[in-house]
């Protein structure tokens, strides 16, 4: 057993690399920039967690939320990796310690958030230390084609102005051909290696229900059909959120509410309680779910339309990352749509980004009014194609019969497992 396996066994208790993880890591040690689209519990964290205890020096990440920033360090500390956070959340005591441990050489693995990293102060940091790796989390935050466009990402450009010997890995569940390409040229990568992993996840069946008035009887109905199984629901407001938290709750539903609105002590009690399995429903806005490493989440309910397929997919794919089987139902009426599109007109600043938005809202639409394989068009969507039709783990393809949402036994939905795509630069390919 070589050096990669031994610490992926040791540190991680895995036997064998994820697809595109063992090319990702070896390119980043021999000095390359790479461009990795992996999908949610495809294991991205691992491609630069790896590095860090290979090599001496300091691994940066970047990485967009506080809670993230803590899951990651807190389940590394445990596994007896040095890793730190220095965000505004530190008091001054611990920023001082792990500024004294970062001069020693004592922490293999800091995040920052991108605000951070961009800082005059930062990067004097930054020059005095022994940096080995730069990786950029969330990486499509960069990208104005991107569903979660942040402005500050575009700042990170400057990393590799200041350091150009230092390779970047960019990281991303989540990123359509132009979004990709944005990225690379964003971030100013070096002639990047890019991996795009399969974005089909075989294990997932994806349905479309109507919303209703029945809705919310649906919803409880189901979710008593899974006998305590974790799940979470998406709904679009943090009224919204609580409302429907409190109607689980008074139905006898263990949930429940997760949003931004929130304390901080109140919202990590929920996220401990659902990943600890004493509640195993969460109702939440988008706010949560980001780095959140709970791999038997049996089902992933949208009750309110989202704004993109890339957010959809997204939030989605946090079902079934064990591989077992697990349903991804999404509500859908016209009046979220509706919604959505003047939320785009009132809140987007310039014409170009209101243009985007409108496009990817058109194509969610589209998914939700299809009377074809969805997982065929979520694929498409993402430049991958897929011909195993029926798949068998969609509404549209699954046998006459089978309620919406609702598995019967010996149901399966599996489909055919498609390799990625790997590329050397930007325009060039080879088959993976």
């Amino acid at each position: 057993m070589d050096r990669l396996h031994l610490i992926l066994q040791r540190y991680f208790g895995h036997t064998a690399f994820n697809p595109y993880q063992r090319e990702i890591i070896e390119d980043l040690l021999a000095g390359r920039d790479v461009l990795a689209v992996l999908a949610t519990g495809g294991g991205k964290s691992l491609c630069y967690q790896i590095p860090a205890l290979v090599g001496d020096g300091v691994v940066l990440v970047i990485s967009p939320l506080i809670a993230l920033m803590k899951d990651q360090v807190d389940d590394l500390q445990a596994r007896g990796i040095s890793a730190e956070a220095l965000n505004s959340s530190g008091s001054y005591t611990a920023t001082r310690r792990i500024l004294s441990d970062l001069n020693e050489g004592l922490v293999q693995i800091l995040y920052v958030s991108p605000e951070k990293a961009v800082g005059d102060d930062f990067l004097d940091l930054m020059a005095s230390l022994s940096v080995s790796l730069i990786a950029v989390d969330e990486a499509h935050c960069i990208s104005m084609w991107g569903h979660q466009f942040r402005p500050e990402y575009r700042s990170l450009a400057v990393l590799k102005e200041r350091f150009p010997k230092v390779p970047m890995v960019a990281l991303t569940a989540t990123a359509t051909p132009d979004v990709r390409d944005d990225i690379a040229r964003q971030l100013n990568l070096s002639d990047p290696t890019v991996y795009v992993g399969s974005f089909n996840r075989d294990n997932l069946r994806y349905t479309v229900v109507p919303k209703e008035e029945d809705a919310y009887e649906r919803l409880r109905a189901y979710i008593r059909g899974r006998r305590g199984d974790a799940g979470i629901v998406y709904v679009a407001t943090r009224e919204g959120v609580e409302t429907l938290a409190a109607n689980l709750q008074t139905d006898g539903i263990p949930a429940l509410p997760y949003h931004a609105g929130m304390t901080a002590a109140a919202r990590a009690e929920t996220q401990d309680r659902f990943i600890g399995g004493t509640t195993p429903v969460v109702c939440a806005t988008s706010a949560f779910g980001m780095g959140i490493d709970k791999p038997d989440v049996r089902f992933v309910v949208h009750y309110d339309m989202p704004k993109t397929l890339e957010a959809y997919y997204q939030e989605s794919g946090r079902a079934g990352r064990d591989g077992k089987e697990s349903d991804c139902i999404l509500f859908y009426n016209d009046s979220d749509a509706r919604r959505l599109r003047s939320l785009i007109d009132r809140d987007l600043p310039s014409e170009f980004q209101r243009e985007v938005a409108r496009s990817k809202l058109q194509s969610m639409v589209d998914y939700c009014t299809t009377t074809k394989c969805r997982r065929r068009m979520l694929l498409g969507y993402f430049g991958e194609h897929f011909n195993a039709l029926p798949c068998g783990g969609c509404d549209a393809c699954a046998p006459p019969g089978i309620a919406a949402g609702v598995r019967e036994e010996g149901q399966t939905g599996k489909t055919r497992r498609r390799s990625g795509q790997r590329k050397r630069g930007t325009t060039r390919s080879v088959s993976g």
